[in-house]
């Protein structure tokens, strides 16, 4: 028998429905809680809690427009310098000695320019306010907090020294996003170029090139081979345009699988950091990322095995990923980790020192923030040699392009001019 249910939602709003027999809780994952309760009369009562307001006014057209506009802030992500100022926060007002629900429910009405944002910290502060840690809470959104930041809040909330992890937190989030930063901003002038480039190349091979093909065509005379050239790639990007569309479709369709395969993975990765130039700047960012990871995890008195299985999960390069989790079976038999890094061209000579010096001194955790901050001025030296690089090398492959393109329809035109002169 289908009973009736009545759902609580986190701000306002009811919303009465049937309930069929097979009652099911949904997961958070989903963003979506649902505590089950059946009173004496036999009524279940559903406390759903979302991570936002979705409060229903009963008119169709709107409660509509509000699941939508729900629907898209919950699948929306967190950007990085949010995520560091939330931290930040978080460890101000927790060492003032705020309440941690309190501090919570402050920084909810502090995040209105991140609603998605909003929704978890309210989401960590019913947990909190239900008996759950904040690490345990942060264990439900996998997809925001990476097992690095959980890691290290859980060791901060066993040690009583969180204010400390959070704030170390918010400067490693910090120190990531620049990071990221400097990467994208090195590779987008290139990217840029290059898709205009190509964009303005296709145009005149669809739209100028035909028209002139014409006149070279009724001329009778014999065409320079590299017209010849550029009036072929014109025919087929008019006339097979579909086979070059289902070509790209094809092309884009196995890219998505393979790169959801482990070999897929590997290989694509294995890729960014062999590319020429741009290779070292990945590299020299996966090595920063591996440093502070190691500094802070360490610092927070995480195991050495526990802290490699994190670095090498958060790392975020399957390449890297394979290796330390090798190194961290190693390091389980008892072999030192710089022993086990050394073997690989991975990782830097320097690198490789600077590990053994750590763990022959018991200072690695110190070492590894003082190699991380190299790293990170690495990085920036890299992007600035690259930017100086990549200039002239733009210019000279737009000058070859365009030049191309310009002799072979300039070329036939000129040969046109002598014959007309002649007669």
């Amino acid at each position: 028998m289908a009973e009736t249910a009545k759902t609580n939602f986190a701000t306002e709003g009811t919303e009465s429905f049937k309930l069929s027999s097979g009652k099911k809780a949904l997961n958070k994952a989903e963003n979506v809680v649902l505590n089950i309760q059946e009173d004496k009369t036999g009524i279940i009562t559903l406390e759903k809690r979302t991570f936002g307001e979705v409060s229903l006014t009963g008119n169709p057209i709107v409660d509509t427009f509000r699941k939508i506009n729900y629907y898209f802030i919950s699948h929306s992500s967190i950007s990085l310098e949010a995520k560091a100022t939330f931290y930040h926060l978080l460890s101000v007002m927790i060492n003032a000695g705020m309440p941690m629900v309190k501090a919570l429910h402050s920084l909810i009405t502090q995040s209105a320019n991140e609603p998605k944002l909003q929704m978890v910290i309210n989401g960590i502060a019913s947990d909190i306010e239900s008996g759950q840690s904040l690490s345990e809470s942060m264990l439900t959104y996998p997809e925001i907090f990476a097992d690095q930041e959980i890691g290290m809040i859980e060791s901060g909330e066993a040690s009583g020294q969180l204010s400390r992890v959070l704030d170390n937190l918010a400067k490693d989030v910090e120190k990531a996003h620049a990071i990221t930063g400097k990467v994208k901003g090195a590779m987008m002038y290139p990217t840029v170029v290059f898709t205009l480039l190509i964009g303005v190349v296709i145009a005149m091979l669809v739209l100028v090139i035909p028209k002139l093909q014409e006149l070279f065509t009724s001329s009778g005379a014999e065409l320079p081979l590299i017209t010849k050239i550029v009036v072929a790639l014109s025919d087929f990007f008019i006339n097979q345009k579909f086979i070059l569309v289902a070509g790209i479709l094809l092309l884009v369709g196995a890219y998505m699988l393979i790169s959801k395969t482990d070999f897929g993975k590997y290989a694509i990765d294995k890729t960014k950091i062999s590319i020429p130039i741009f290779g070292k700047l990945f590299r020299e960012a996966y090595l920063a990322r591996f440093a502070r990871s190691l500094s802070n995890l360490l610092d927070s008195n995480i195991s050495i095995v526990k802290t490699m299985e994190i670095t090498a999960n958060s790392i975020g390069n399957e390449v890297f990923r394979k290796k330390l989790l090798l190194a961290m079976e190693d390091i389980k038999q008892g072999i030192p980790l710089a022993e086990n890094l050394n073997d690989n061209d991975l990782f830097p000579p320097m690198l490789i020192s600077m590990i053994d010096v750590g763990e022959k001194t018991a200072q690695l955790d110190e070492i590894m923030a003082k190699v991380a901050d190299f790293y990170e001025n690495e990085l920036d030296t890299a992007v600035a040699g690259i930017s100086k690089i990549i200039e002239p090398v733009i210019l000279i492959f737009i000058g070859v392009t365009v030049g191309t393109v310009v002799a072979a329809i300039m070329l036939p035109i000129m040969k046109l001019s002598n014959i007309a002169g002649a007669i």
